[in-house]
């Protein structure tokens, strides 16, 4: 299903990659899959947040900002050990120059037929580098990030903070956050 030139998927195994098209692609998966979100997800996320989300509103114009891409997508390259599927609070980093043949897809929870055709549904990595040619965005950062299937925010919340010093570092003004 990978063209010669793109990213491969990591197998998941036949059950897991019927799950996967079942919930992305019937009316009954998406129901389950928005009621497993509502019943697992959302009361992680309320325990976790706490207080109002911060709002900070873009200091710089877009073509002056630097611009980070962090996926949940599973993206990765494919010279880095893949995520365990079952459940993986790491990230990757994927160089700005990594390109479509470079990359790999280690998550069960989605279809990932299309993304396999097209990295850029799921790691717009070529897009922002056009926005960036063209000068719609000032620059895009060195390093980018995967994320792979967590269960658990307050497991994954290690990584995240580690991903956003990292960010905060390298002087990123804007993230793209491109979920799965």
């Amino acid at each position: 299903m990978t063209q010669d030139d793109g990213p491969v998927r990591t197998h998941a195994g036949w059950l897991n990659e019927f799950w996967a098209r079942f919930i992305s692609n019937t009316a009954l998966g998406s129901s389950i899959g928005h009621w497993a979100s509502k019943t697992i997800a959302l009361p992680q996320l309320r325990r976790l947040a706490v207080g109002e989300v911060p709002w900070t509103p873009l200091r710089k114009s877009l073509s002056d900002s630097t611009v980070v891409l962090i996926s949940t997508g599973g993206v990765h390259l494919r010279t880095d050990r893949p995520f365990n599927l079952n459940s993986d609070p790491t990230f990757r980093v994927i160089p700005k120059g990594a390109q479509p043949a470079e990359l790999a897809i280690s998550h069960q929870a989605y279809d990932r037929t299309d993304a396999l055709r097209d990295i850029n549904l799921v790691f717009p990595i070529e897009r922002l580098r056009e926005l960036e040619a063209e000068r719609v965005i000032g620059r895009l950062a060195e390093d980018h990030y995967g994320f792979g299937l967590m269960g658990s925010a307050k497991r994954l919340m290690p990584a995240i903070k580690e991903v956003a010093r990292r960010i905060s570092e390298s002087g990123v003004d804007l993230a793209l956050l491109v979920p799965a």
